[in-house]
């Protein structure tokens, strides 16, 4: 029986930390927990409950944990992608935290009056004050000043931990991979550093921190995990977590022993072998148009001819120009973007006034050119609009391997489906994962080649739908198994271990699995109505051009916007 001294009526003793290890699977961790070579791992599957961890729909970096965050569906939050669409128009705005609707787990329990720390969150800046520390993750430009709360805390952790930098490596080039490995060991150093830093400069009573070095790691050396070869680089991924195990085994320590400990990650991994070029194949099958001028007809031919974006760019990667080009300066940098744009097919080619349907973002979603919702939307809402999605469903359906005749797509789900709340009506209208994950969706460019279907180049390992989830300390019951809880479980969790009441605008259930008796009696979890629907997001900032920039060429480098 767990030590019950955690179980009394005065939630101000309790603790709750949570460490998220970003892109982690049991894939990995439980044959190398069998061999011995991950002994945290080991001891939270002994000594706690533990499973996978669902995310959602699509398992995309920003949709994840900003359903981590807030407990809720992406229709509340209004996340569903590393790029959301600017009302009125067919361009695309980088999604930062002031385009987030619902109060976050640390709103609610500073609120409550709890000491809160929250270290790396991907997709947290700007920054919210709160009754404790914050300092932001993934997607904080790189120049911000106002990225952590209270604003001097910034200058105190680079006093403190001087290589802290909120861009992790993200450029894996032919012949620096070993540099490329040991800036991963870099990140994940630094990242215990500034976490360390942090558990001990406050008192609190809830805090969480991010490591991202997994997720990079699985990116680029999948394969070379998977083939075993070459020698230097095979064991780089099983590297990372074992520097990442023993980094949570110190922060676990320090924490101490009456601590609720969730560890957790925002989606599970593996191979990433090809992609499905989605504008492509809606441009194949008449959905989308081009239009007929003197330059789209020109770059349409040579598309035809397959002088395309990603054929030049792995003929620069092979040459080993590719990353030479990107040191060439912001300045310059920026301008060979508008020089591909000017010489490949682009969506400023795109005819609205003729196409149906077509697909912006990451996670290969596809919007109809709605008639009254888009700018120059075509496609009548009721009947018309049905019978469109109807029409392109059967299509996906009937999409098949080139190689073994199989359905290349899996599920695929009309928004209604996945999202509801006061900003479901902001997704896209069709979202579908492909039926065997190896095969990704591009995004990064509307015509990124001109087949359907590519061999990837450099990222050979990409998201699954199943993170990870490791629960222990007082009250919490040994081998249970949690394969049945969602992302979006966390923060309620998180609320009710701490005595809180759980809002209703939180999607997510406390994972009561988890907990004896003794511990539900405790807690009486209850719900709590906070207001009427969704809170609207603050007003949206925007980042200046040069910031915007900047993110976008860190986040091409992870392949995850264009």
């Amino acid at each position: 029986m767990p030590d019950m001294d955690g179980l009394n009526a005065d939630s101000g003793k309790r603790k709750v930390m949570i460490l998220g290890v970003d892109g982690a699977t049991l894939d990995l961790i439980q044959p190398w927990v069998e061999a011995g070579l991950l002994p945290t791992f080991a001891r939270l599957m002994e000594e706690g409950s533990w499973g996978t961890l669902r995310t959602v729909v699509p398992p995309v970096t920003p949709t994840a944990w900003s359903s981590f965050l807030t407990g809720a569906n992406p229709g509340q939050h209004g996340l569903y992608d590393f790029v959301g669409r600017r009302p009125g128009t067919y361009e695309t705005w980088l999604a930062n935290a002031s385009y987030r609707s619902g109060s976050s787990l640390w709103e609610n329990l500073s609120q409550a009056g709890h000491r809160v720390t929250v270290f790396n969150v991907p997709l947290t800046y700007p920054v919210e004050p709160v009754n404790g520390l914050f300092v932001s993750g993934l997607m904080t430009p790189a120049t911000a000043t106002d990225a952590t709360w209270p604003a001097e805390l910034l200058d105190d952790i680079r006093r403190e931990v001087p290589a802290f930098n909120f861009s992790p490596p993200g450029i894996f080039s032919p012949g620096e991979e070993i540099q490329f490995v040991r800036a991963i060991e870099d990140l994940n150093r630094t990242t215990l550093q500034v976490a360390r830093y942090l558990l001990h400069r406050q008192p609190w009573d809830f805090y969480v921190s991010v490591f991202m070095g997994t997720d990079i790691a699985g990116h680029f050396l999948w394969k070379q995990m998977a083939e075993g070869q070459p020698a230097q680089l095979a064991n780089a991924i099983q590297d990372c977590y074992r520097q990442i195990d023993a980094a949570l085994a110190e922060l676990i320590k320090a924490a101490g022993p009456d601590v609720h400990l969730i560890v957790m990650s925002d989606h599970g991994f593996g191979s990433l072998e090809r992609y499905l070029h989605i504008n492509a194949w809606l441009w194949a099958r008449g959905y989308l148009k081009l239009k007929r001028t003197p330059i789209t007809l020109l770059k349409r031919t040579l598309y035809r001819l397959g002088i395309t974006p990603m054929a030049v760019y792995e003929r620069l990667r092979r040459l080993g120009l590719g990353e030479r080009m990107r040191r060439t300066g912001r300045q310059r940098s920026t301008l060979l973007q508008k020089l591909m744009k000017r010489s490949f097919l682009s969506f400023a080619d795109v005819d609205w006034s003729r196409t149906r349907l077509f697909s912006i973002g990451f996670g290969g979603p596809i919007y109809v050119n709605l008639r009254g919702r888009e700018p120059q939307g075509i496609v009548a809402p009721g009947t018309e609009y049905e019978a469109l999605l109807k029409q392109v469903t059967a299509d996906l359906k009937a999409w098949h391997d080139p190689d073994n005749g199989q359905p290349l797509i899996g599920s695929i789900y009309r928004r209604e489906e996945l999202y509801w709340g006061g900003r479901a009506d902001e997704a896209p209208d069709l979202l579908f994962l492909p039926r065997d994950m190896k095969d990704g969706t591009f995004g990064l460019m509307a015509f990124g080649s001109n087949r359907w279907l590519t061999p990837v180049a450099d990222r050979t390992g990409t998201h699954r739908m199943d993170g990870v989830l490791f629960m222990t300390g007082p009250g919490i019951r040994r081998g249970v198994h949690l394969d049945e809880s969602s992302i979006m479980d966390i923060a309620p969790t998180a609320l009710a271990l701490l005595g809180q009441p759980i809002p209703t605008t939180m999607d997510g259930q406390v994972l009561e699995k988890a907990m004896t008796d003794e511990l539900r009696e405790c807690l009486q979890i209850i719900r709590v109505q906070p207001g009427d629907g969704a809170r609207p997001a603050e007003t949206p900032i925007d980042l200046e051009s040069h910031e915007e920039e900047r993110l976008r060429e860190h986040l091409r480098g992870l392949g995850y916007v264009a």
